[in-house]
Order: structure tokens, then sequence, then C-alpha cells
């Protein structure tokens, strides 16, 4: 599980200490975590009972994992050897959130993937979810040929 701060609001004015405050924190958690139990260890930490955690409901269906053994999966690593001759594909599980886990409950295997950051996309807060978030070009183009290859190679098969 990662917390982090991401909204915090106290006070009016600089001179005058706040009679209250508030904390929005970015909550991920895996999707077998007990979330009653990270709440009440939450409350365990923080304890002082003028803390109010009030949690957003999340609706976050029962889904397992996609197949490895997929004609999908095997496109898909084919298509990683392809482009990136070193690389070695492996199933990963991440505490963001997608529409990907409605599709799995529903039995329909979906693998995340998407545009690769490089170390120029991560440097200075840019990247996913920084301060100027975007994707690079390059990263972009790299992107919409390992779809393209996958998308013939899956075709191919056919």
């Amino acid at each position: 599980t990662s917390v982090v701060p991401t909204i915090m609001n106290a006070g009016f004015r600089n001179n005058v200490i706040p009679s209250e405050a508030t904390a929005v924190l970015d909550i991920r958690m895996l999707p077998d975590e007990d979330v009653d139990a990270f709440y009440q260890m939450l409350a365990d930490v923080i304890d002082d009972s003028r803390v109010e955690i009030v949690p957003e409901p999340v609706y976050r269906p029962a889904a397992g994992p996609s197949p490895i053994d997929s004609e999908m999966f095997q496109s898909l690593e084919k298509v990683a050897k392809r482009m990136y001759p070193e690389t070695t594909v492996l199933p990963i599980m991440s505490t963001s959130a997608s529409d990907m886990a409605m599709v799995r409950a529903k039995g329909m295997a979906a693998y995340g993937i998407g545009p690769v950051s490089t170390k120029e996309d991560l440097s200075g807060g840019r990247g996913l979810h920084g301060d100027d978030e975007r994707i690079a070009e390059e990263s972009m183009q790299q992107f919409v040929q390992f779809l393209w290859y996958t998308i013939i190679d899956i075709a191919g098969a056919k």
C-alpha cells in the first residue's frame, strides 16, 4: 500500500493558528488487501481522537490475473523482444488503477501496456502525475509502433 498526501488545507492567514485542517491522501492498495484493516491501522498510527478519517467508497471488483500463456500475451512478449532485444517480459501488479479490473472481472484478459517513460521524461518532476505531466513524442511513437506490431502479429496468426 502506498499513501501520499496530495491536498492539505488549513488556516486563512499567516498569523492565525488554524482551528481545523484537512488532508487528502492518495491511498493505493493491492487487490487482496483488507480495506477496513488498513484504515484501522492508519487510525492506530495517527493515534489522535481529534482526527477523523473519512474513507471514500471505491468499487473494486474481484478480478484474477490475466493469463501469461495466452496468444495475446505471447504476441506482446514477441513484439517487446523485437523492439527491445534486451528486454525480459514479466507480469507485474501495480497499485495504479485502470478500467482493466472491470474487464477482467467479466472474464476477459486485459494487459496494461503504455508509453514508456524515458529518463528524460522523469527528470525535473516530469512524467506520470508530475507538475508537468506529459508523454514524450518519442515514447508515444514507440508505443504506437508497439501496438501496430502487436496487431499485425495477432492478425497474421488468424
